[in-house]
């Protein structure tokens, strides 16, 4: 029986270190994006939200900020007009969004993670399933709601179509206009608080293997998979022009 609660204990200590220490090893990443542009659709359900389903996840500080080219206008005080890159319907998934990001979790983490995975999970949603026609563009908040357990979208709906939901965007366009050098294209990715054009562009087709370069101390089995993998093509591609190098010869 002692020695039963013995490992017990042992475990949960061990737990609790690695725990520690992925979130001292954790990475900050921001991603500035538009709910409807192809591009953040693109990097969003291609790139970032499948990076996030393994140990890789634990060290991930996420900031997603949907806003991107929009332009924000404060008509009286509190009350905010915008001027979204793709339309009067981009405007209204952002806001989606940034409620869905305040009001699910009442904007907490996840345990152990650095973002909450639940938000997270209905935004990819929202922006694989949605199929944009103008201004008519519907969002599917309940299917992804349901898909994901999110059991209050409607207190996102709410939200997205009042004072609060602009609010919250508004807030979002104070970061992404702080953002040096200004923002130009989108999405835009940035790693610990510090723009590198090379890093932003790498993250957008290989955010594992961008992410990774920040990872110190041991890293997650991830990153050594996707090493290896840029290795076999590496080797694959030499052997390739070598015989054709032999071949001119």
């Amino acid at each position: 029986m002692m020695k039963q609660f013995f490992f017990t204990i042992m475990g949960l200590m061990a737990l609790a270190s690695a725990q520690h220490n992925h979130e001292h090893h954790r990475v900050n990443v921001a991603v500035y994006y538009e709910a409807l542009c192809p591009d953040s659709i693109k990097f969003f359900t291609q790139q970032l939200y499948p990076s996030l389903q393994g140990n890789l996840s634990q060290f991930v500080n996420l900031t997603l900020l949907p806003y991107g080219k929009s332009k924000t206008t404060e008509q009286i005080p509190g009350q905010y007009d915008f001027n979204c890159h793709h339309g009067p319907a981009e405007c209204q998934g952002n806001r989606l969004q940034v409620c869905a990001l305040r009001t699910i979790g009442e904007g907490h983490n996840s345990e152990g993670l650095g973002y909450n995975k639940v938000a997270t999970a209905f935004i990819n949603c929202l922006m694989d399933k949605v199929k944009p026609n103008g201004n008519q563009t519907q969002f599917p908040t309940q299917d992804c709601a349901t898909i994901n357990h999110v059991p209050n979208y409607v207190n996102i709906e709410n939200c997205a179509n009042h004072v609060e939901g602009s609010q919250y965007l508004a807030e979002v366009g104070k970061q992404t206009d702080a953002l040096k050098p200004p923002l130009t294209s989108v999405p835009t990715v940035v790693f610990n608080n510090q723009y590198k054009q090379d890093d932003n562009e790498l993250a957008k087709t290989n955010f594992v293997k961008a992410l990774c370069q920040y990872i110190h101390g041991e890293k997650p089995a991830e990153c050594t998979k996707n090493s290896a993998h840029t290795a076999k093509i590496n080797y694959a591609l030499f052997g390739v022009f070598a015989c054709v190098w032999l071949y001119a010869v």
